[in-house]
Formats: C-alpha cells, sequence, structure tokens
C-alpha cells in the first residue's frame, strides 16, 4: 500500500504520522504525542461547554473534599482529646448478679458459673495487679463522691471533679506541671490545667499565663455539700493551698483536681456518712500502667479475667476510629452524588461532540484511523474533563476548608462532646487531594465509554454522507 497524499494527511485536528513507521506504530495508527495534541485542539474548539461541564466536576470534588475532611477533623479532635494515655488503663471492683442457693455470697464457682462475690480491689487484689506480666506500674484512686466547687478568691469554678492519691505514688503518673512541684502532702491541691484556666476565666483569657502562675501558694477553697437526716443542705469547706499546675496532657487529667487520698476519704466520709477503709473494703478505682504499648491488650485480657472492669484510652481510640470512619464514609457518599450527576452532564456533552464530529470521524477512519483511535480521542477528551475538573475541585476545597479552619466559631456541640475550647476545624489528610482527582478522572472515563463506543461504531461511507 502506497503512502498517502501529502493533501490528505491533515483533517481538522488529525494528524498522520509520517510515512515510515516502526512496527507498534502501524498497529496503533496513532502517536501518543499526536494523541494528546488532538486532544488539546478538540477541548480548546468547545472550550466554552468544557467550561461549563467542568464545573459540575469542581462542585462535587470540592464537596468530597470539605466534608471528608471536616470528618477527619472531629475526628483528631476527638482523639486529641483523650491524651496520650495509651499504655494506661481505668481498672474498676465488679460484682456478679449470681447468688448461691442459700443466698450467701460464695468465693467458688459451680458448673462454670461466676462467683457471686463481689470483685474487691484491697491490698491483695492490688498486689495481685502488680504482679500481673507487663504491668508497670498500678496507682489507687480515690475520686470524691460528688462534684466539687473551687474558689480562689473572687475566681471560681463549679462542679470539679476531685481525686484522691497516695502522695508516695503520684511521681508514677509522670504527670508534667507547668507551674509549682507534684508535692502533694496534707493540705496541698494539684490544679489540672483546664481546671486552673477555668478559675481565671472571669478576670479575661488574655491574662491566663501570668494569672494561673499568680493561684500557687495560694488558698482555695473546696465546697462539698449533703443532706442531712432531715432533708436540709449542709455545706462542708475544705481549705487547701496550691501546690502545683499541670501542663496541658488532654484526657481527663486536664478537668481533675488532686488532693491527698487521706483528705478524700475524709470528704467520702463526711458525704457519705460513713467511713471506709480501701485497704480492706477496696479501691474506687485503680489507674493501671503498661510497660509496653504492645502488651496493653494482654493486660487488659488478664484484668478482665479477674473479674474487673476495664476501661482504656486505646478502647476509646478505637471506638471512636470506627464511628468517625463511618462518618466519613457518609460524609464523602453524599458528596460524591454530586460527581455522579456531574458524569451524566460529562456523557452528555461528549454524545453531543460525536454528534457534531460524525464527518470528521468519518474522514478520521478513511485516513487510516482504526476504532481503537477514535475511542481513545474521546476517552481522552472526557478524562481531560474530569481531570480539569478534579484539580480545581481540590483546589476550590483546600481554600474552603482554610476558611472554616480561619473563621470557624466555636459550636455548642463540640463543647459539650470535646470540651470547651473545641472549634469546628477541618484535616485533610495526605492521600485525599489524589483519591479525589483520581476520581474525577474515573467519573470523566466512565461517562465517555458510551460516547466513545458509538464514535467508534461509526462506519466511515455513512459517517461521510452524515449532514
Amino acid at each position: 500500500m502506497g503512502t498517502m497524499p501529502t493533501e490528505l494527511i491533515g483533517c481538522g485536528n488529525w494528524t498522520t504520522a509520517p510515512a515510515v513507521r516502526d512496527a507498534t506504530t502501524v498497529k496503533s495508527g496513532l502517536l501518543p504525542r499526536d494523541w494528546v495534541r488532538l486532544v488539546i485542539d478538540n477541548l480548546l474548539r468547545m472550550k466554552g461547554r468544557v467550561v461549563t461541564t467542568a464545573l459540575g466536576v469542581i462542585v462535587g470534588t470540592a464537596a468530597v473534599v470539605v466534608l471528608i475532611s471536616l470528618g477527619a477533623g472531629l475526628q483528631r479532635q476527638a482523639l486529641d482529646s483523650l491524651g496520650t494515655g495509651v499504655t494506661e488503663m481505668q481498672v474498676r471492683g465488679t460484682s456478679n448478679l449470681t447468688r448461691s442457693p442459700a443466698g450467701s455470697a460464695s468465693s467458688t464457682t459451680r458448673r462454670g458459673m461466676p462467683s457471686s462475690d463481689p470483685v474487691v480491689i484491697d491490698s491483695a487484689g492490688l498486689a495481685r495487679i502488680e504482679a500481673l506480666p507487663g504491668v508497670a506500674w498500678v496507682v489507687p484512686f480515690e475520686p470524691v463522691m460528688g462534684a466539687l466547687d473551687v474558689q480562689a478568691g473572687r475566681m471560681c469554678k463549679p462542679a470539679v471533679r476531685v481525686v484522691g492519691l497516695d502522695p508516695q505514688r503520684v511521681p508514677a503518673l509522670e504527670l508534667e506541671v507547668a507551674w509549682g512541684s507534684l508535692d502533694l502532702g496534707r493540705g496541698q491541691v494539684i490544679l489540672g490545667a483546664q481546671v486552673a484556666r477555668g478559675l481565671i476565666d472571669s478576670a479575661g483569657r488574655h491574662e491566663a499565663a501570668t494569672a494561673t502562675a499568680r493561684l500557687l501558694g495560694q488558698p482555695l477553697n473546696l465546697y462539698a455539700s449533703r443532706f442531712d437526716a432531715t432533708g436540709q443542705v449542709i455545706e462542708k469547706r475544705l481549705r487547701i493551698e496550691v501546690a502545683g499546675i499541670l501542663a496541658p496532657r488532654g484526657g481527663s487529667y486536664d478537668h481533675t483536681l488532686f488532693i491527698s487520698e487521706r483528705e478524700a476519704l475524709d470528704l467520702n466520709g463526711w458525704l457519705l456518712a460513713q467511713r471506709r477503709d480501701p485497704t480492706r473494703q477496696g479501691y474506687t478505682e485503680v489507674l493501671v500502667k503498661v510497660a509496653d504499648v504492645q502488651e496493653a491488650v494482654a493486660v487488659e485480657q488478664q484484668l478482665t479475667k479477674l473479674g474487673l472492669s476495664v476501661g482504656s484510652v486505646r478502647r476509646q481510640a478505637e471506638a471512636l476510629e470506627a464511628y468517625f470512619g463511618e462518618l466519613q464514609a457518609l460524609l464523602g457518599g453524599i458528596a460524591l452524588i454530586s460527581l455522579l450527576v456531574a458524569a451524566f452532564s460529562i456523557a452528555n456533552t461528549m454524545l453531543m461532540a460525536v454528534c457534531e464530529r460524525t464527518r470528521e470521524i468519518g474522514l478520521m477512519k478513511a485516513i487510516g484511523a482504526g476504532n481503537r483511535d477514535i475511542m481513545l480521542v474521546f476517552l481522552g477528551e472526557a478524562a481531560s474533563i474530569g481531570l480539569l475538573g478534579g484539580i480545581c475541585g481540590v483546589a476550590l476545597g483546600m481554600g474552603l476548608n482554610g476558611l472554616i479552619n480561619l473563621v470557624g466559631e466555636e459550636a455548642g456541640f463540640l463543647k459539650q462532646m470535646f470540651g470547651t475550647g473545641t472549634r469546628l476545624q477541618t484535616f485533610t489528610p495526605l492521600w485525599l487531594p489524589f483519591f479525589a482527582v483520581g476520581f474525577a478522572v474515573m467519573v470523566g472515563i466512565v461517562s465517555g465509554l458510551v460516547p466513545a463506543r458509538r464514535a467508534a461504531r461509526l462506519r466511515p461511507i455513512a459517517a461521510l454522507k452524515a449532514k
């Protein structure tokens, strides 16, 4: 077969390759550089239609980026609120409901049924927990049975969680102080970071650092209240001095006020009208820390086998990750609906292009273009619309994320869920922009399949005769 006449080499945006080709070029019929040039020229010819079609892809891609980033931002704040204690777990004694036939407590099991005795963490139970493999240390907590009001001069903070600690075990908690020390003797208190900030809010947040430091060595009044036998409210005041203020750590530590264990037992004895000895009657709560995070699951299993109730930051983090993973999938699915709508717009644009360029397709086939070449041209145009819309959509989404982070106001439901100061913020995972652009391109390719196949199946003679 001879070479093509020079007057038939160019046809609209179709450009044939040189006469001399290798075997690969002859098989494909269209060089890559010619294919790219042809796709770009065709898009420029209908740039108005391309822009309007790409707008749908831009909006859909931006929605994907913003909504998934919003879910990721909420997840990040929720995980940050748990703090850094992934190797710590809160352990409480439990009691089983099964009783012996006589109604008396029994420490034995029958036919595999659990013991009816309460599982008490007394001195012996504490030693048993400390002896478990993987346990680094154990610190008993003595929470005060009721939230206390705190007053420092003219500043106050209601309903503060107060916990009693053994002063000798405080160093094991590895707490970091911002001001003062961790000396927790009788008549002294250590304030969590948020407790201290809450006390000074009425004086102005701009003075937070200096006002917090001035609390050191100052007396605090703790107010507890209960009902007496006649139903009247009586109040007890505990005067105490600030020994130290913790650095922000996250989790419950930031919102807790720590006093000595003896003073906590005194307060609980007054609140409950009954003095309790935790070494014999059991500690209310015990904090267990493992030596290595890899051993956390094994330690939790051992504690559960002892009949203890175990709660840990790791479990909370897993639950939050599962929840927010589903939330991000839901938000992403809602945003992808707009991309699917854009897919119909791309398909419509490409079908119109096939109808308008029927004679051109016939001429391309007449000078040697195969079905595969025609399909690649139209798929390239559809994919390019998706690529253009995806890139612009990611840029728009990132800009909206920045705007949300800049002007996002504190939302009441976020403060209730994650604490005071939580803001509506977004966080864009590294994979999200690439996923968004890739998905937009895929939408363009899928949308262009039907028009491309329709163009490839046109017969050259019928296409040339088309008006």
